[in-house]
């Protein structure tokens, strides 16, 4: 691994080589980029009102949780989902 720099041919920005997902691209424009039409989802568990799942995308390895919440008495089903996100990048 070398300590040039190598610029991103899509944004412009200057990253070392760990921080690229390939030559032209940089890991946070080729997140950003990611449709995330490729996903799975794993079940992380459940309680008495509410079932937990984490969908990941298998291009870009992005993920974010969704929460089912289960009907009640004065509630009915509801539906919580985060923004995605990223251990390697930043998706603000």
């Amino acid at each position: 691994m070398s300590d040039e720099w190598i610029i991103c041919r899509w944004c412009g920005g200057e990253c070392f080589e760990f921080e690229m997902h390939d030559k032209e691209k940089c890991k946070h424009c080729f997140v950003q980029d990611c449709f995330h039409k490729e996903t799975m989802r794993d079940y992380q568990g459940s309680t008495h009102n509410r079932a937990r799942f984490l969908e990941t995308c298998i291009t870009c390895e992005a993920f974010r949780e969704m929460v089912f919440y289960f009907p009640t008495k004065t509630k009915g089903h509801m539906f919580s989902c985060e923004d995605w996100d990223h251990d390697e990048v930043s998706l603000e």
